[in-house]
C-alpha cells in the first residue's frame, strides 16, 4: 500500500479524466438495491448507483463509479464518488487501483487502493484492499468477492468485507443469488451478517441491476465504506 499514495492516484484521476475525450466506452452498469437488518429493517439503506467503464486501447483503461445511499436510519443522504485506473493483462484478468470520496452530513472520508479481478467461464472474483482516513481517523478496508451463473438465467454468489477503524472492527459476509432478466438485466437478493464487537446482525437485500456497452458490464465492481453497512 506503500507504493501507492492518496495524492498520485488522485493525479492519476485526473490524467485519465483530462483524456476521457479519446477513449472508448466498454461497459458500464445501473444498480437499485435496498437492505436492511432483519429484526429491525428500519435500520435500512437505499442505493442508486452507477458505473461506467473507458478503454484507452487494448490494456489501459478507466471506470468511474458513482452512487447515492439513502441512510433510512440515520434519516441522511450519502454519496459516493471513485475513480479507478485499471490495466489488462489479458482478456479475462485485470489490476486496478482506486480513489474515492464518501460524504455526508457535510463531512467526508477519502480512500485509495488496489483491485485484482478474474473472469473464468460464467463466472469471476475479485479482491480489493484500500486505506481510508478523514480528519483525525483511518482505518483499513478489505474484501473478496465471486460468483457464477449456473444455468437459465439463475447464478449464485459470495462476499466477504472486512474493515478496522482506530481499534474498532467490523465485518460483513453474505451469500447471493440472482435471477437473469435477459442478456443485460437481473434481479437478486441476498442474505448475510454483519459482525461488529457489540455482536453480529443479519441483513437482508433485494435488487436489480441494469449492465450496458461492448462488455455489457463491469470488470471491477463499485468500492465505497457504505458497502459494509449493512449490505453493499
Amino acid at each position: 500500500m506503500q507504493v501507492f499514495t492518496k495524492h498520485a492516484l488522485a493525479a492519476a484521476g485526473l490524467v485519465l479524466i483530462a483524456s476521457a475525450a479519446q477513449a472508448e466506452m466498454t461497459g458500464g452498469q445501473l444498480k437499485l438495491s435496498q437492505s436492511g437488518f432483519t429484526d429491525d429493517f428500519s435500520v435500512a439503506k437505499t442505493n442508486i448507483s452507477g458505473s461506467v467503464e473507458l478503454a484507452f486501447g487494448p490494456q489501459f483503461g478507466m471506470q468511474m463509479d458513482l452512487g447515492v445511499n439513502l441512510l433510512n436510519f440515520a434519516d441522511e443522504t450519502a454519496t459516493n464518488f471513485v475513480t479507478h485506473g485499471t490495466y489488462k493483462l489479458g482478456d479475462s484478468t485485470a489490476i486496478g487501483a482506486f480513489y474515492g470520496i464518501d460524504a455526508v452530513n457535510g463531512g467526508s472520508t477519502d480512500f485509495y487502493g488496489v483491485e485484482a479481478a478474474q473472469n473464468f467461464g460464467t463466472g469471476g472474483v475479485q479482491g480489493y484492499v484500500a486505506h481510508a482516513e478523514d480528519s483525525g481517523n483511518s482505518g483499513t478496508v478489505m474484501g473478496i468477492s465471486g460468483g457464477m451463473v449456473m444455468g437459465n438465467g439463475v447464478g449464485i454468489g459470495g462476499s466477504v468485507d472486512h474493515g478496522s477503524f482506530d481499534g474498532t472492527s467490523l465485518t460483513r459476509y453474505g451469500v447471493r443469488g440472482s435471477f437473469g432478466l435477459g442478456e443485460s438485466s437481473k434481479m437478486f437478493a441476498e442474505l448475510g451478517a454483519l459482525d461488529t464487537d457489540a455482536g453480529s446482525e443479519t441483513y437482508a437485500k433485494i435488487g436489480a441491476t441494469y449492465n450496458f456497452g461492448e462488455n455489457s458490464g463491469l470488470m471491477f465492481g463499485d468500492r465505497s465504506l457504505f458497502n459494509l453497512l449493512p449490505g453493499s
